[in-house]
């Protein structure tokens, strides 16, 4: 089967390698689709990150085996279903878990899809068809709950903040997360969005998806923009790029007493200075959210499926696997929003 492997920047290859043998109580899928990721183009191209590396988790795919248990559980899942998964899976035992820190657990963080998602065929775990595999019922809505797992990253990062209708809510970068975080602000809380990006395009798509006020941070005074929107400034800054400059922002605009939440970390291991004092005396709260959770995947599936969020416009370009550097280098170009590949042409009939 096909395999992508990621060797370097530079250097990334479409290997043969051997089709999963499938357990008694596993289920093998043929890939349908696999969602390029920030966090892959992290993994792509920061030097921290030790080669070669496991790349892609957004899948959706068809049922091809089935383990003789699989259904001896509760589960009800035949061959030809399609279905959309994800990788990680806590073990709500340990005291991450216990503490509702789910992304912190050390099984959370060892489990995965075999090999990866950016294979041709998968083999899914009896853990993973039980928390994280969804059966889509209508081919049409491929091209929407393949959008399950980062709107689960971002179902959980919202409902970790103390959020109230009607909130000024900053959004720091508007590619794919930056409008997924949108649309669930107003979704779920009904709250003014105020969207910031260097990108007149993404712009336009964060306006597009319910942002009250765009800026232009290149070009706009953020500050007279926000004061003439909000006296008290952001009760809420979601930042979805963090650099010094986004810190910077995020502690200009939120309020005395708000909250700074940081979803993407820094591209390489950069040390990010922040004024204590600032954040002392403005009793500033900071955190950070980080992947999904079974729970928020399947809210999120729910959401996608019944089209109360419907993010099919974001996909800039569906490519074969032979043509992964390309799309790469859309998405560096911050000309693309999200970018699918297929690894069989004959399986794009179901989308």
């Amino acid at each position: 089967m096909k395999t992508l492997v990621c060797y370097s920047r530079e250097n990334i290859k479409i290997k043969d390698t051997d089709i999963p043998v499938v357990g008694r109580d596993e289920v093998l899928i043929r890939t349908i689709l696999c969602g390029l990721c920030g966090s892959d183009i992290v993994k792509i191209i920061s030097p921290d990150v030790k080669k070669p590396v496991r790349l892609g988790h957004e899948v959706a795919g068809v049922v091809e085996k089935i383990g003789p248990e699989v259904n001896k559980t509760g589960n009800v899942i035949k061959k030809n279903d399609i279905v959309v998964v994800s990788h990680h899976i806590p073990c709500y035992s340990c005291i991450y878990c216990d503490h509702g820190n789910y992304s912190m657990c050390r099984h959370f963080k060892e489990t995965n899809l075999d090999p990866q998602g950016f294979s041709e065929y998968i083999r899914l775990s009896g853990e993973h068809i039980r928390y994280n595999t969804f059966v889509v019922e209508d081919n049409k809505n491929i091209k929407n709950v393949i959008f399950t797992e980062p709107t689960a990253c971002c179902l959980r990062a919202v409902n970790r903040i103390d959020i109230k209708e009607n909130d000024n809510i900053m959004v720091v970068g508007c590619g794919t997360i930056g409008i997924i975080f949108i649309s669930l602000f107003k979704l779920l809380y009904n709250t003014k969005v105020i969207a910031i990006d260097i990108n007149s395009n993404k712009l336009k798509y964060a306006k597009k998806f319910g942002a009250d006020l765009t800026i232009n941070s290149k070009r706009e005074n953020i500050k007279e923009k926000i004061s003439e929107f909000s006296s008290s400034g952001a009760d809420v800054v979601e930042l979805t790029v963090t650099t010094p400059q986004t810190i910077g922002i995020a502690m200009d605009s939120v309020r005395p007493g708000g909250y700074i939440q940081i979803f993407a970390g820094p591209s390489t291991q950069q040390e990010i200075s922040i004024n204590f004092e600032h954040l002392y005396k403005k009793e500033l709260t900071i955190f950070s959210s980080y992947s999904a959770t079974p729970e928020a995947l399947k809210e999120s599936f729910y959401f996608l499926k019944d089209y109360s969020l419907d993010f099919s416009s974001l996909i800039s370009e569906i490519l074969p696997i032979e043509q992964f550097k390309k799309g790469l280098d859309l998405a560096l170009s911050q000309k693309a929003f999200k970018i699918l590949y297929y690894f069989d042409k004959s399986l794009i009939k179901y989308i």
